[in-house]
């Protein structure tokens, strides 16, 4: 009797009887969302992550630069602070370009703290790494039109062609960029001189980072000096930065000899703010 009733009911009722068919654990591998039609989420995670994912902040550049087909803006003020010389104020602003996977484009033009305008135009290949977890590597190349010391007479800026290797490394809450650097000027001089560029950190929480950023030069080749009759020159600091969603600001501050007439140590102060636009 059983069996006939089951064959009856499953004549009247099709439907019924395949549902019945289907195994709980399969039913419960499909379960209703609110996103049906597949589209990707963008996670508190990945929206830091963009906004920080810029390729310069102060002085260290990143070896993964921008993400692929954004375009970003940034502006800073620069301050300089120092015994027996006048203080000064400069600054500047910089657009970047990622128009393909593994390639930035970064123009930018600033007053810096040599009272000078120096404009460049660098370009950051990807080599190795997606930028996001372990080790990134990349290759830079740059025009300024400031080059690292004066002509004969001190009056003189000169422009320069630098080559760099980029490598960045993150691993969870730390990250790090190091960059190693050679400039040749393309006057009548040749002045030739070796850069190292470092900037290392650590997320204090989801929207902030402490660390360090810092430069230093030496010239290896050239009749050139800086205007305080040094071969080389320095800028380091501590380093504060908020981002929020694609958006960040950025507090850089400490020693350097840069810009110096003197043979002092002075202080330099950079605030930036910036973030993806496109």
């Amino acid at each position: 009797m059983k069996p006939t009733f089951a064959i009856l009911l499953s004549l009247m009722f099709p439907a019924a009887a395949a549902a019945q068919a289907i195994s709980p654990s399969v039913a419960s591998a499909s379960p209703a969302t609110d996103n049906p039609a597949g589209a990707i989420v963008e996670s508190p995670s990945d929206a830091r992550d963009a906004g920080r994912k810029i390729p310069i902040v102060a002085y260290a550049y990143t070896a993964y630069g921008a993400s692929a087909k954004t375009i970003g803006v940034q502006a800073y003020s620069l301050g300089l602070l120092a015994a027996d010389q006048d203080r000064v104020l400069g600054g500047g602003a910089a657009i970047w370009w990622a128009p393909i996977e593994r390639l930035t484009l970064v123009v930018d033009g600033q007053r810096n703290v040599s009272r000078d305008f120096a404009p460049s135009a660098a370009g950051i290949v990807r080599l190795y790494g997606n930028g996001r977890e372990g080790l990134s590597l990349g290759a830079l190349g740059k025009f300024k039109i400031d080059g690292f010391g004066k002509g004969r007479d001190g009056d003189e800026v000169e422009s320069e062609l630098e080559v760099g290797a980029l490598a960045s490394f993150v691993a969870s809450r730390l990250y790090l960029d190091a960059n190693a650097m050679g400039g040749q000027g393309l006057g009548d001089d040749g002045e030739t001189d070796a850069e190292a560029r470092l900037r290392l950190g650590y997320d204090l929480g989801s929207n902030v980072r402490f660390g360090l950023d810092g430069q230093a030069r030496v010239r290896v080749r050239g009749p050139r000096l800086l205007p305080n009759g040094r071969t080389w020159d320095f800028a380091v600091g501590p380093q504060v930065m908020a981002c929020f969603a694609h958006w960040f600001g950025a507090f850089t501050a400490g020693p350097t000899t840069m810009g110096l007439i003197s043979k002092n140590v002075g202080g330099v102060a950079m605030l930036s703010v910036g973030g993806t636009v496109f």
